[in-house]
């Protein structure tokens, strides 16, 4: 690769980075987006025609602060050997659990992030356009490889929804987990451990069981 373009890329990068970091303080500090882009452009020391380079608006930046989050926990998980040779359930649960761990230093910024949202299962945030993207194309390719190794049974009209269904799977958990006020997330780690086995179960079997024992749990938290 040319040099000069391998700097221009890292160059990219440095700015998108820059930009993101200030808005997600910004929005800590002040509780609410920037009152205009000419207005964080100047407090950042960059031209608007810099940030147009990278973003047309607030929720785009916002978008990439979840994008990066999740690149950060699946390229993290993939070196590790152990899970790569997890079976898919396996690494569906641990993908649930190492990204809500790297969310709790983030936990300000994401009850902002939502604040308009009573549910996200109702009104889907803007802020996750990108991760919804990243998150099917992991998942899709998830089943697949459960569906060549038999762990998942194919089944017409349905494998190829099974994206959607484990993505409105993660917005619950994320739902879940905005409204957790348990010491240490605890009754999040076990809805994640309930709502994957739940899942997984209806791909499978035994679905009626891992049904009683997930809506008695939900039950016993209102």
């Amino acid at each position: 690769m040319d040099p000069n373009t391998t700097q221009q890329n890292s160059d990219t990068r440095d700015v998108t980075q820059k930009i993101v970091n200030a808005y997600k303080e910004y929005v800590l500090l002040n509780g609410t987006e920037p009152p205009s882009i000419y207005a964080f452009c100047h407090e950042l020391g960059i031209s608007e025609d810099e940030f147009y380079t990278h973003f047309n608006t607030f929720d785009q930046v916002a978008s990439a602060f979840w994008s990066q989050l999740f690149k950060e926990v699946l390229r993290e998980l993939r070196s590790d050997q152990a899970y790569v040779e997890y079976n898919t359930r396996e690494k569906l649960l641990g993908f649930y659990y190492a990204f809500f761990e790297a969310l709790k230093p983030h936990r300000s910024f994401a009850l902002l992030s939502f604040r308009d949202s009573v549910s996200l299962l109702k009104r889907e945030s803007q802020h996750l356009t990108d991760l919804k993207k990243e998150f099917r194309l992991w998942v899709s390719e998830l089943v697949n490889e459960g569906v060549r190794q038999g762990e998942i049974a194919q089944r017409s009209r349905i494998t190829g929804a099974y994206d959607n269904i484990i993505w409105m799977q993660f917005l619950f958990l994320l739902n879940f987990w905005r409204k957790d006020g348990s010491r240490g997330f605890e009754r999040t780690d076990a809805a994640i451990e309930k709502s994957v086995r739940f899942g997984f179960d209806l791909i499978e079997k035994n679905a009626l069981d891992s049904a009683f024992d997930f809506g008695k749990f939900l039950f016993q938290g209102k």
